[in-house]
């Protein structure tokens, strides 16, 4: 069974580490945001910084589980 773009991403951005947007369409896809979307409204948190110009870094700082504890 193929893995889904949400496992993927959520798997990739586990570590709690910033990723830049192009690691993001080159591992997940060039709709990682919609991604991200699908997973903000499953009540996950992701932080965005510009990192220079117009190239940004994303994180996965909570999902529901650490927010139930």
């Amino acid at each position: 069974m193929k893995e889904s773009l949400t496992d993927r991403l959520l798997q990739l951005m586990s570590d709690g580490q910033w990723h830049s947007t192009e690691e993001l369409v080159a591992k997940i896809s060039h709709r990682f945001s919609a991604t991200q979307h699908v997973l903000k409204k499953r009540g996950y948190k992701f932080e965005k910084r510009r990192i220079e110009g117009q190239h940004h870094e994303y994180r996965l700082v909570t999902s529901p589980k650490a927010i139930a504890s």
